[in-house]
């Protein structure tokens, strides 16, 4: 029987994402845990906002009928604040003091700014010239010219940045049902990897995939377990895996490929796995596996640092968005920009580049494009999606490519 065939970078997503849907809802009493996730349902504005009738002037608060004549006087009658409101009547003639953002009192319709009236002992003097028409609701935030009571706020689905925040507990709501965040196990696999911060001996490399990898599962808001690094032997790494426990996703890199020290799918098949895909035709990442274990999903990244990172960006993103509760912009944005210099296609795969893009919209592929390259890792914000099939691509094309606008995330 024949291997299946590497899937499509687009038939690869689409089976990702068909095995995702967002988790359960969380409660959520923290601002700063809730700042970043996706709300689960609904919400309804509980009271109003303003709840009643505010100044948006500091000034005075006056009844628009009683302003007749050229320079009206009106008895000065109290004092209204913020967080100190004048609950008593205003009557007809007289003018109450009044702060930004302090309650309207009763009776009162208008507010005059300070610098349009003058106080001369127990009377104000309005300058009507310059006040203007004052007419009922004159420098008032009317109570509900916001939020009415029961309006919605925010759909599910949306992304809760901090006026998002602001909206919803300013409207009444705390806590704040959001879906869970993904708790991703993320293992790492190889002889050769050395502990962050050693010297490494011959042969060794520092083991910065898992530093990257967690870097970019916090950036998309999952819950990182660590479980360490594991050497090239069978049964280490069936017992590692064990320890990802009631994770959602389970993230291993390295030892998946076909070597005589690649155990990762044999491990994964010990405990039961059933693979959805095993190979995508790209480069980098065309080891990339990808199906369940136990309940959880489980990606199996290539050990190559530039593999990882980009098979991360076009696939386990996407689906820790899905799982997050996003409905749309699951992926970076693709744009088209233009080559500043040639390319080349990966044969039967197609080839993802990293690039630079320039204030003109052209794209700047960096020199270091191997799997192995750290250095091509840094400094880029375009993945170039170059089609399998392709052989070369001159400078000047123009070529589809991912946006990694990460200021926008």
């Amino acid at each position: 029987m024949h291997a299946p065939e590497p899937l499509t970078i687009d038939a690869a997503l689409a089976a990702v994402l068909a095995e995702a849907t967002p988790l359960p809802e969380h409660l959520c009493a923290d601002p700063a845990e809730a700042h970043g996730a996706v709300l689960a349902r609904d919400l309804h504005a509980r009271f109003a906002l303003p709840a009643a009738d505010t100044s948006i002037m500091d000034g005075w608060a006056v009844r628009a009928a009683d302003l007749t004549g050229a320079r009206p006087a009106l008895a000065i009658h109290g004092e209204s604040a913020a967080g100190r409101p004048l609950t008593a009547l205003l009557p007809p003639g007289a003018a109450a003091r009044i702060a930004t953002g302090a309650l309207v009192p009763p009776g009162a319709d208008a507010v005059i700014a300070q610098e349009d009236a003058e106080r001369r002992g127990a009377l104000l003097h309005i300058d009507l010239d310059a006040a203007g028409p004052v007419r009922p609701g004159h420098f008032v935030r009317r109570a509900g010219s916001e939020v009415t009571a029961g309006e919605l706020l925010l759909p599910a689905g949306a992304h809760l940045g901090p006026g998002e925040l602001a909206l919803l507990y300013g409207a009444g709501h705390h806590p704040i049902p959001v879906h869970r965040r993904p708790r991703v196990a993320l293992l790492s696999t190889g002889d050769e990897l050395a502990p962050l911060g050693s010297a490494p001996r011959p042969g060794h490399v520092i083991s910065t995939n898992a530093l990257m990898l967690a870097a970019q599962l916090r950036e998309v808001g999952a819950v990182v377990l660590d479980l360490g690094i594991v050497g090239d032997d069978l049964e280490a790494t069936v017992t590692a895996l064990d320890r990802a426990g009631e994770a959602d996703l389970l993230l291993t890199t390295g030892g998946i490929s076909v070597g005589a020290h690649d155990h990762v799918a044999a491990a994964l098949g010990r405990r039961g796995f059933a693979p959805i895909f095993r190979k995508v035709a790209l480069r980098p990442g065309r080891p990339l596996t990808f199906g369940r274990l136990r309940g959880a999903l489980v990606f199996a990244l290539p050990g190559n640092p530039a593999s990882a990172y980009v098979t991360f960006e076009l696939f386990v993103r996407p689906l820790l968005r899905r799982l997050l509760g996003h409905r749309d912009g699951l992926t970076w944005p693709r744009r088209q920009v233009i080559l500043d210099a040639a390319v080349e296609g990966a044969g039967a795969r197609a080839h993802v580049i990293r690039a630079k893009l320039t204030p003109e919209g052209h794209a700047v592929p960096l020199p270091q494009q191997r799997s192995g390259s750290l250095r091509s890792l840094s400094g880029h914000d375009l993945l170039l999606l170059i089609p399998a099939g392709t052989a070369a691509v001159p400078a000047g094309s123009s070529v589809e490519a991912l946006h990694l606008d990460r200021a926008q995330r």
